[in-house]
């Protein structure tokens, strides 16, 4: 079964990544989030790899220390392009200048590579993300370090846009997101629902739902979002940050 597999994959892993989709916004970045805080209740190292959030879920992140990022940071010089005799850098209070010296050859900005070199992660989680590839085409120089890793792939089923299954193992249900996400922290210990991830959980059903007003909700989605109130999320807070208005659930 494709839930007791991603389980394993994620009680046995040390080091973890999560990949949000950016383009699936936002309910993919909102079950990402609640897989970071249920990560870090394990004690996982857990890096979440995202170029930024709407300003509507911002409520729901982290403060910027709580969140691991890649730190060693690499520029590369092919040596068949330029021989590189000398290095040294400025530093100030505004900027940081390296500056290269050459004894042969003529160096051009696009011959010059910048990517992250940090250890390859145990497991790579992808949330939202139909195809892999597609989807970093543009960052893979900057996050080469994940690739062959395992990849937990965590998407919903009924999107008009049918993922490319290249996880590891591949979570595909036809439901929201969050409900996936749900699923996957309960099959791993219940009590790591708290009340940081309740709230990022049932931010996404609220935003996969319309506030409960789309045909698709069934009442399944009120028992579990009953379920994450009494968790500690909070509906009334979260609507207002949502909307700026505390709608009542009919």
């Amino acid at each position: 079964m494709p839930l007791e597999q991603a389980k394993q994959l994620i009680l046995k892993a040390k080091n973890i990544s999560i990949i949000p989709s950016q383009t699936n916004e936002p309910e993919s970045l909102t079950a990402a989030l609640a897989l970071f805080y249920t990560l870090k209740e394990l004690r996982k190292n857990v890096n979440l790899i995202v170029e930024g959030f709407p300003e509507k879920i911002k409520f729901l992140t982290p403060s910027v220390d709580f969140i691991s990022t890649p730190k060693n940071f690499v520029i590369s010089i092919p040596k068949n392009v330029a021989d590189v005799s000398q290095i040294y850098y400025e530093k100030n209070e505004e900027h940081l200048k390296i500056h290269l010296s050459t004894e042969k050859g003529t160096l051009k900005k696009e011959q010059i590579s910048f990517y992250y070199a940090e250890a390859k992660p145990d497991l790579v989680i992808t949330v939202g993300i139909r195809d892999f590839k597609k989807e970093l085409e543009n960052t893979l120089d900057s996050f080469g370090f994940l690739l062959g890793s395992p990849i937990l792939n965590i998407d919903t089923a009924n999107s008009p846009v049918e993922n490319k299954k290249f996880g590891s193992v591949n979570l595909l249900e036809d439901k929201s997101i969050s409900e996936i996400t749900a699923s996957l922290i309960k099959s791993v210990d219940e009590k790591l629902i708290v009340k940081n991830s309740a709230d990022c959980l049932l931010s996404g059903l609220i935003l996969y739902y319309e506030n409960f007003q789309s045909q698709k909700t069934n009442p399944g989605i009120f028992k579990m979002s009953s379920e994450l109130m009494e968790k500690g999320a909070d509906y009334h807070a979260i609507v207002h940050n949502l909307n700026g208005t505390t709608k009542k659930v009919i």
